[in-house]
Parts: structure tokens; C-alpha cells; sequence
């Protein structure tokens, strides 16, 4: 258990004692002194890819797509999901894992594990998690192999979280509001100077969620709370503390079987809102984080930046319940129990680099090298009941009265011990006005648990500007990942780490007031050395799988004219097995749409009577998906469309919002893993809030 006083404590306290040790009797700021502005952080102004990319180089400049999402959009959106939220970037897609977490692909490939950073550190969590986006600046998306920056990490991209931080101008921001299944929300987000020279900053973000599920018997209840500092310490540096602790009591709920859902059952279909779970089937998640990220210019040609995280993440849960095969008849599911399991996470993360601007006779250079390391260790126990036969569920007549069998046939516990760390060299080379060339690389060893792996991972891209607004680009990246401790040969030797490749050409358009915005991307992901089942010997592995994705994203943003904003995100996408000694050559990966639209407009009405009135609406459309269960086939998931609504209008100083999401109630699976798992999608809802802003 995390002690919750100690750790607001500590973070109160850990400023202004860090910035005393680090750096004693720091000068006093003149008077009228601003924010530190280090290239590519000027503090973090909203719709840059300010921390994914580290280097600071422009968007415009850099040979990779990236897409941020805004607070201000989610707010509008009325989105409280980061699945929901990524509707927003081409290319990204629902994934499986227990219906109940954020899961998410991007490009066709799953990456709802080791794609999340958090201020550009990766997050620790080795279970699922549902992300809290109320402390949220902005999320960035990084498409393509990151491993050049990152180490191992998927090769479809990596999503990164931007936390709220202190800046100048006072306020307070109240948000009061409910929805449907009973919801209740409140928000609290405070920043204010803490002297009177404005060189201590202060921020505070506090969120509350209580409320039901759609799914029957869930609920989520949340205490979210954020504190962040920050100290001007001259003219030259910038020390940032950021620290956050959030507490999940949930009852989870779990996908359902395909037989009612995606395929026909002769007895009817199976409502969205069926509980496979047991009504007193618990998962409390809490985890607490604590941070800073330190910026200092030597000159105005060189810098330092690092960022430091520790976390640590307790997960609980007792009694959660899946679907475990039909009956001959369809009437009845069998069920696994995950009874009682606990994990203890703890992550330490630092990222350092030095960042250089010169020039070599008329050829410059933005040049960053940096190191980084990651320590993971946990600790758990779990038991289980895998024998579906004992705790069966009628799909038309569920008796949850009905007693428990939880006498586990399974039960373990252990740990596990990991590092990682990796050196890394980039350069922006402007070889004309024109022209930039982007080299770099990166050198990583990894131990998983007496696992070793190393890596390197080269990154060669270049931008040319065509005009003023538009540059085209081209890039090449490698990524890595490790293969499982527990994958082996037959002979007990370890496997390679999965390798992938990207080649990428496409076309930014940025317009000079800002009001408009375009990407274009083509692309080709190719992952080999995918571990598949060792034909010869049962039970182990060789790395003879591949698989490739090729597609085409286009993603807009324009502002026709005063209080218009409309956005486009646009993917076609085939990926496929290329190489598997499983699966069918030639099918497509799971949950993998082909096509992906999402479009989303608002209009403020600028004058006359209803002035500031603002109209929203979306839509999000997903083609065909599918899933493969080993040694029956491949099952198709049916198209579906989502329209969305919004209103917002001020009232007596406060801003009120009403979203409707789903709003013609479609009946929609949107991925699944298996016949045994197929995630409900969520029915209408509505949420209704109101915020002051003092």
C-alpha cells in the first residue's frame, strides 16, 4: 500500500531540497525574468511534439510523422478514454487485451505494452492500466520505429503523456460534472506563482471519478492528484518536479464469447452489458510517481536536459472471471477465476543529453547525445481456477447468487529483475536552406531476468522544404524488442530480440497563421524475427515469423474561418502474416482494420444572441477487423460507424458542455483476441459538466 500523506509530502518538499543540493545558493532572477526557453520546449505550447521527439528540431524539419493531441480537444470531445482520445491520429486502432484496459495498435501492430511514456520516460506498469488524461497538456504520438530515441519499444510508435506544468498567469479552474450510469466528476487544476519575482511556479491537479460502467456490476472510483513545481533558478535553468498519485478501486468487467456477440447463438444475442465477472470480483490499482526534468544552457549553442522518474505501482484483484467456452446448446459459458494476485512495480528511469548547435562552414548541425537507463523489478503472487467447467454462467438466465468455487488449481509467486540502458547519437545536418539530413543511432543492452540482449538501432531520414508551408520527407528506421526470458529453443538457448523496419516517405504542410495543417505518410513496417511455435518440439520457439504493414495516413486540421475547427484522420492500412509457422500466410493481423476514418467539426457561433454557442460533431468509422483461433479460422469483425455530439455555451461565468457519445446507440465489438474474448463496445452515453476558470 501507498502511503498517500507521505507521498504528497514528498513532493511538496522534494523541490526546493533537490534545488538546494543541486545547485546551493542559486543567483536570484532579475525582476521581470521569463521562462527559460530551450529550443523545441518553449514550454511546451500546445500541438508541438514537444518531449517524443527530444531533439527540439521543428516538426517541419523532422523526417517522422507525429501527431499531438490538445487538452482543449479532448475538453471539447468530452473524451475521458485514451483509446478514444487516439481516435484523433491516423493510423491508430483498438487492440485486445481484457476488454477493460486502454488498448490500442498503431499502424497494425499492437502496442498497448512498452509504448507509453510519461514526459518522455516509459511508464513501468506491468499490468494493464486505464490512463488518466485530467493532468494531461497533450498527447504525442510518434509513428514508426522509436528505438533510435527510445531503445526497445514497438515497432508500430509510442504514445507519450504530457503532464500539466506550472507556468506565469495566475488561475484557478473548477470542473463540476455526471453522465450517464450515474457518473460523478470533479476536477480542480491551480496554478499560481509562489514569490513575488515569478521564479517559483506552482500547479495542482486534482480529479475525482465515481460512478457505473455500461457493462452490469462495474464501477470505477478514482483519486487522481498532481503537484508540480517549478523553479527559475537563472536565466539559464530550469528545474521541473513532477509527481502524481492516482488510486483505482474498480470492478472490471470482462469481454464476452463470440457465440451471441459476433456470431450467431439460436437462443438470441447477448446483451453488451452482460457481466462474465462476478459482481464481487475487484481490481485496485495504485500507483504514485515522483520526478523532475532539469534544463540548462550553457551558451546560447549548448544545453543539458534530463529527466528522472521513480514509480511505483501496487496492483490487487480477487475473484474477476472470463469467459472459458459455450455449451453444445449456447446457453452456457464456462469461466476461468483470477482469484487473489497482488504485484508490487517499482521503475526508475533517467534520461540524460547534451544538445549542440554549430556549423561546419555553411552546413549546421543540431546535434543531441545522450544516455539513458531503466530498472524494473517486481514482485507478486496469483492464483487461479482454469478448470471452466466449475464456475459455469447461463448466457439468458445468469444466477450471480450462485456460490463460488475458489479452490485454485493454480497458485505462484516470484519476481522478476530487468534493466536497460542504451547510449544515443542524432544529428540535423542543414546541408542547405532547403535540404536537412537527420543521422543517428543507438546502442542498447538489455537484461530481463539473466536475459541478455543487445542492439542497434540506426535511424537515417531527410526533409526538403518545398515551400514555405510544406516540406517533404523520407526516413529509414530499425527497432528492436526483446524476446521473453521464458521463449527458448529447443536446445534452451535464448532467442534473438524481434527486429522490425520502416521505410517512409510523406508530406507535411503547416500554414503560416496556423489554421491549417496536413500529413501525408506512406509507409512499409516490417517485423521479423517474430517467435512462432518450433514445429519439431512442442513448447518452444524458433524466429521464423514475419509480418508487414504498408498503408497510407493523410491527417488534417483546418480553421476556414473565426470559430471553425475541423479535423480528418484517415488510415488504409494492410497488414499481414508474411512468415508464421502457426498461422495462415497471408491473413491479416488481428484487429487490424483496413480502413479507419475519423472526422470531427466544431463551430462557435461568433455573434447575435446565441453568440458563443458552440455546435460539435463526430464521427469514426472502422472497417472490416478480424481474429484467428488456432485451428478453427479466421473470424471476421463486422464494420461499424460512431457518430458523436456536442454542445457548450457560457452561463453566469461558468462554461457549460454537453457530449453524447454513440449517439445512435450502434451495437459494435470493436476487437478480440479469441472466441472467449470479444470486447463490447460502449452503448450511448452522455456526460454533462460545468468549469470556471478564475
Amino acid at each position: 500500500m501507498i502511503n498517500l500523506k507521505s507521498f504528497l509530502l514528498t513532493a511538496t518538499l522534494f523541490t526546493p531540497l533537490c534545488a538546494g543540493a543541486v545547485f546551493a545558493e542559486a543567483p536570484a532572477a532579475p525582476d521581470g525574468i521569463t521562462e527559460v526557453v530551450v529550443e523545441g520546449l518553449k514550454a511546451h505550447q500546445a500541438g508541438d511534439a514537444t518531449e517524443a521527439g527530444k531533439s527540439g528540431v521543428p516538426d517541419r524539419e523532422n523526417p517522422q510523422a507525429t501527431s499531438v493531441v490538445t487538452a482543449d480537444t479532448l475538453k471539447a470531445q468530452g473524451v475521458t478514454r485514451l483509446a478514444d482520445a487516439l481516435r484523433n491520429v491516423a493510423g491508430m486502432s483498438r487492440s485486445s487485451t481484457y476488454g477493460f484496459f486502454d488498448a490500442w495498435q498503431i499502424r497494425g501492430y499492437d502496442a498497448a505494452y512498452g509504448s507509453v511514456f510519461l514526459d518522455g520516460l516509459k511508464k513501468g506498469n506491468v499490468a494493464g492500466e486505464i490512463h488518466e488524461l485530467g493532468g494531461l497538456e497533450q498527447i504525442e504520438v510518434i509513428k514508426g520505429p522509436a528505438s533510435g530515441l527510445y531503445g526497445a519499444s514497438p515497432l508500430g510508435g509510442v504514445v507519450n503523456l504530457v503532464s500539466k506544468r506550472p507556468h506565469k498567469g495566475n488561475f484557478t479552474e473548477v470542473t463540476v460534472g455526471a453522465g450517464s450510469y450515474d457518473s460523478v466528476n470533479l476536477g480542480l487544476d491551480i496554478n499560481h506563482a509562489l514569490n513575488k519575482e515569478e521564479t517559483l511556479l506552482g500547479r495542482l491537479n486534482l480529479v475525482y471519478r465515481d460512478g457505473d460502467q455500461f457493462v452490469d456490476f462495474s464501477h470505477l472510483t478514482r483519486l487522481y492528484v498532481a503537484p508540480a513545481m517549478t523553479v527559475q533558478l537563472s536565466e539559464k535553468t530550469r528545474f521541473t518536479l513532477l509527481a502524481r498519485y492516482q488510486r483505482d478501486d474498480t470492478n472490471p468487467f470482462s469481454p464476452l464469447p463470440a457465440y451471441g456477440t459476433i456470431l450467431p447463438n439460436p437462443n438470441g444475442q447477448v446483451p453488451v452489458t452482460f457481466a462474465v465477472s462476478d459482481p464481487t470480483g475487484y481490481y485496485d490499482q495504485e500507483s504514485a510517481h515522483i520526478g523532475y526534468e532539469l534544463i540548462h544552457r550553457f551558451s546560447e549553442h549548448l544545453s543539458f536536459e534530463q529527466n528522472l522518474r521513480y514509480e511505483r505501482a501496487v496492483d490487487d484483484w480477487d475473484r474477476w472471471m472470463f469467459a472459458a467456452g459455450v455449451s453444445d446448446d449456447q446457453t452456457t459459458i464456462g469461466r476461468y477465476l483470477y482469484g487473489r494476485t497482488h504485484y508490487d512495480n517499482k521503475t526508475l528511469g533517467v534520461d540524460s543529453r547534451f544538445k549542440l548547435d554549430f556549423a561546419t562552414g555553411s552546413i549546421t548541425h543540431r546535434m543531441m547525445v545522450g544516455y539513458d537507463y531503466y530498472n524494473n523489478h517486481y514482485d507478486y503472487y496469483n492464483g487461479g481456477l482454469y478448470d471452466g467447467s466449475l464456475n459455469p454462467l447461463n448466457l439468458f438466465d445468469p444466477d450471480y447468487n450462485a456460490p463460488l468455487d475458489e479452490t485454485y488449481d493454480d497458485f505462484s509467486a516470484g519476481g522478476a529483475r530487468s534493466w536497460q540502458a542504451g547510449f544515443y547519437v542524432q544529428d540535423n545536418i542543414g546541408l542547405t536552406s532547403r535540404l536537412n539530413v537527420s543521422l543517428g543511432g543507438r546502442w542498447d543492452k538489455v537484461n530481463s531476468e539473466g536475459a541478455k540482449d543487445s542492439a542497434f538501432s540506426p535511424t537515417v531520414g531527410a526533409t526538403y522544404v518545398v515551400t514555405g508551408e510544406a516540406s517533404l520527407y523520407a526516413n529509414v528506421a530499425k527497432s528492436f524488442t526483446p524476446t521473453p526470458a521464458w521463449n527458448t529453443t529447443f536446445d534452451g538457448s535464448q532467442l534473438p530480440p524481434e527486429t522490425g523496419e520502416n521505410l517512409e516517405v510523406g508530406l507535411k504542410y503547416i500554414g503560416k497563421n496556423h489554421d491549417r495543417s496536413a500529413l501525408i505518410s506512406v509507409f512499409q513496417l516490417t517485423r521479423k524475427n517474430v517467435a512462432t511455435d518450433d514445429p519439431a518440439h512442442p513448447f518452444y520457439y524458433v524466429v521464423t515469423g514475419e509480418q508487414q504493414s504498408r498503408g497510407v495516413e493523410l491527417e488534417g486540421a483546418w480553421q476556414p474561418a473565426d470559430g471553425w475547427d475541423l479535423r480528418a484522420a484517415y488510415a488504409y492500412i494492410d497488414a499481414k502474416i508474411t512468415k508464421d509457422n502457426t498461422y495462415p500466410v497471408g491473413i491479416p493481423l488481428p484487429n487490424a482494420p483496413k480502413h479507419a476514418l475519423n472526422l470531427w467539426g466544431q463551430y462557435t457561433v461568433q455573434d447575435g444572441p446565441l453568440a458563443q454557442l458552440g455546435l460539435s460533431a463526430g464521427l469514426n468509422y472502422n472497417s472490416e477487423r478480424s481474429f484467428y483461433e488456432y485451428g478453427v479460422g479466421l473470424f471476421p469483425l463486422k464494420p461499424y460507424t460512431l457518430f458523436d455530439l456536442g454542445l457548450s455555451y457560457p452561463v453566469a461565468g461558468w462554461t457549460a458542455r454537453f457530449n453524447v457519445s454513440n449517439l445512435f446507440d450502434a451495437r459494435y465489438f470493436p476487437d478480440a483476441c479469441c472466441l472467449d474474448r470479444v470486447t463490447p463496445g460502449a452503448p450511448r452515453s452522455w456526460s454533462l459538466s460545468l468549469s470556471r476558470r478564475y
